[in-house]
């Protein structure tokens, strides 16, 4: 399978990387090894999960290593042709990833090189490079198969993780890409209590034995030092308490790393036995009520998220621990200011769990905006409304042999925010894959973008879009501000 088979929208990423519930009895504590038929419970779930979504750049996923209540993502998406020529192995696959997708890191300069392969039944997976800190492992790695492998965007390494010889829940995120039918590169990201709670040096097990529904035995054994990334990292401690509608929250930490800028919080919901019989019967199944934060820093930019590196919430005790992420900033700023933000997912659909060994079916709760769109015809600038967040106002489109370019500015409450969701779509209705996912190209014009679209046919009529978020609730009421001083 291609990943263009994946009809889903970049512009979904950051409205759902809060709309995963795992059931309580769906888990167990994961200190033993996952057995097949937990393997194949969470696939069936997740291909559900994929099946019919629009084509975005990051999706949850159940990792089966998973304790209760955990969030995990994996990325998916389509990477520009110059990508798929073959990365010489000194290269970073993370930093190449990463860049694609727009998470500008200091990541090449912070790897550590592992390129240790192992094959099994015709299939090669090569770790080519590890980066830790006190929260996370990002691994970057290649899968090579003497046959056409298919179905890799949901897989995972955190399934068969074990750090300092413990297997436990974790999160994060993800971006891969097919080089051609044989060969995948993939850089993940995986947050665990395990590497918080590790000495410098992390010792670090990988016993994978399925890729892509082949069988296998594709064991590792690497160790990886937090030090480096650690030692150049700027910590505060805020200490900030929020009293939101249906929660208590802290900012524990913020932590600026050379590859990403991170907000730790925690808390407690107020209603504990409300929210889990919410989370029951409407499934509305985010961690914090408000749970996506837009940031600004002391200059009025916003933030570049990165997603939600990991959460995890309790029903049962009524706390939950998230981190969010953003892009590394290049200075620390004097100090950052939040807007919290309720986002409705506009997919919605019947799903399905397995409840005490019972398929239970439900509604996911969603609430899709209303589209705003006007016809290319080829005279600018082309205004589109995107209600009361502000507009977009399309400067030029251009087609070269290899894409078209879509130049923009954007006006409004949180113009990064609003630019994601711009998408072309042609006379039938189908919509234009996204070439390149890395819209800010210049960080001293922040209201400005650049979105490249795969090329459009100039024998084809064409419609832009973009919609009016009344999916958000975009709490101005509750913003605050963390200083940012030792």
């Amino acid at each position: 399978m291609n990943m263009n088979d994946f009809n889903m929208e970049e512009k979904d990423i950051y409205k759902l990387f809060n709309d995963v519930k795992i059931e309580e009895s769906e888990f167990d504590p994961m200190d033993e090894e996952v057995t097949d038929i937990e393997k194949q419970k969470i696939k069936k779930n997740l291909k559900k999960r994929i099946k019919g979504q629009r084509k975005f750049k990051a999706l949850k996923y159940f990792s089966i290593a998973a304790a209760l209540g955990l969030i995990c993502t994996i990325g998916i998406g389509t990477i520009s042709p110059a990508f798929a020529e073959n990365i010489p192995i000194l290269n970073s696959i993370t930093q190449k990833l990463n860049d694609e997708f727009g998470s500008h890191g200091s990541y090449a300069e912070y790897s550590q090189i592992v390129n240790k392969p192992v094959t099994s039944n015709g299939i090669t997976l090569t770790i080519n490079e590890v980066i830790a800190d006190d929260s996370k492992l990002v691994i970057g790695y290649t899968i090579k198969s003497n046959k056409k492998i298919q179905n890799l965007e949901t897989f995972s390494l955190s399934m068969f993780l074990k750090v300092d010889g413990k297997m436990s829940g974790s999160t994060g995120s993800s971006a891969g890409n097919y080089i051609d039918d044989h060969t995948y590169v993939k850089s993940e990201e995986i947050h665990t209590d395990l590497i918080k709670n590790a000495s410098k040096k992390i010792n670090i097990a990988l016993n994978v034995d399925e890729i892509s529904n082949i069988k296998g035995k594709w064991n590792f054994a690497f160790s990886a030092s937090k030090d480096q990334l650690v030692k150049n990292s700027v910590v505060f401690k805020p200490n900030i308490k929020l009293d939101f509608p249906n929660s208590i929250a802290k900012v524990d930490k913020i932590v600026f790393s050379p590859i990403d800028t991170s907000i730790f919080v925690s808390g407690n919901y107020k209603d504990k036995e409300k929210v889990k019989k919410n989370m029951e019967v409407n499934h509305d199944d985010s961690l914090m009520d408000y749970d996506y934060w837009v940031a600004y820093d002391d200059k009025g930019v916003e933030l570049i998220p990165k997603g939600l590196g990991g959460g995890r919430g309790d029903s049962n005790t009524g706390i939950f621990n998230i981190e969010m992420q953003y892009n590394k900033l290049n200075k620390i700023p004097k100090y950052l200011t939040i807007v919290p933000c309720k986002i409705t997912p506009s997919a919605g659909g019947s799903e399905s769990i397995d409840k005490n060994g019972k398929e239970v079916h439900y509604t996911v709760k969603s609430k899709k905006p209303v589209e705003i769109s006007k016809t290319i015809d080829g005279v600018y600038p082309i205004e589109l409304s995107q209600g009361k967040m502000g507009k977009i106002t399309i400067e030029s489109i251009e087609t070269d042999k290899d894409s078209t370019t879509v130049k923009y500015r954007v006006d409004g409450k949180a113009p990064y925010f609003q630019a994601q969701d711009l998408w072309i779509k042609d006379s039938s209705g189908k919509e234009v894959d996204y070439k390149s996912y890395d819209i800010r190209k210049d960080d001293s014009k922040p209201n400005e973008f650049v979105r490249q679209f795969k090329k459009l046919d100039p024998n084809k009529k064409y419609t832009i879009f973009t919609n009016d978020f009344s999916n958000v609730e975009f709490r101005e009421d509750l913003k605050f501000t963390i200083n940012l001083s030792k």
